[in-house]
């Protein structure tokens, strides 16, 4: 969904008549630890053997670290009003995941309404790291993945309400960043 949310911000604000370029110009801090925050959250996906092994045995670290770089680098950008949101929607995906023993759970009725069955076994895999199946043991199932994005949307998935705030500050921190010179010239 982010990558939806930044393609649809970017049009939008051509539209508007902002410039993408003005998106480098974004006083933002410690950009280089949520590339590093991915890379440890994401490298477990492309282990095998004994690696992976070890990674689904120690997933919980991978999240902890993962999730408090991007945590770290949201806050030390607090001075982006987006970036609030930012922070409270990975926040709330963060508690769910931690919750659920470093997965994020999947209302199995919302991926059924998003039409992606075919997900069914990554989410009763052992081996999967980063979603599983909604249960009647599941924690905070609210801030899980119960919004259904169905077709004909263009890409269909199930979200959280994490994803959303998420995407509503990428939107904004987006439009802010494109239009910054008209933002500055309304003021004055």
């Amino acid at each position: 969904m982010l990558v939806d949310v930044i393609v649809l911000a970017i049009i939008v604000g051509i539209i508007r008549g902002g410039n993408i370029l003005n998106l480098a110009k974004l006083p933002l801090k410690n950009l280089n630890l949520i590339f590093l925050s991915f890379v440890i959250r994401y490298i477990p996906f492309y282990l095998k053997g004994d690696l992976h092994l070890f990674a689904v045995k120690y997933n919980i670290f991978f999240v902890v670290i993962s999730y408090g770089l991007m945590l770290y680098v949201l806050f030390s950008n607090f001075h982006l009003k987006p970036m609030l949101i930012c922070f409270l929607g990975i926040f709330l995906n963060a508690m769910v995941i931690l919750a659920n023993n470093g997965k994020m759970p999947v209302s199995l009725k919302a991926l059924e309404m998003a039409k992606l069955n075919d997900l069914l076994p990554l989410l009763f895999s052992e081996d999967y790291l980063y979603h599983t199946a909604a249960n009647a043991w599941t924690k905070l199932i609210l801030l899980g993945d119960v919004i259904p994005l169905p077709p004909p949307y263009p890409r269909p998935r199930v979200v959280s309400i994490g994803d959303i705030l998420l995407g509503i500050g990428v939107f904004w921190l987006i439009q802010m960043g494109m239009l910054k010179k008209q933002y500055l010239s309304d003021k004055i």
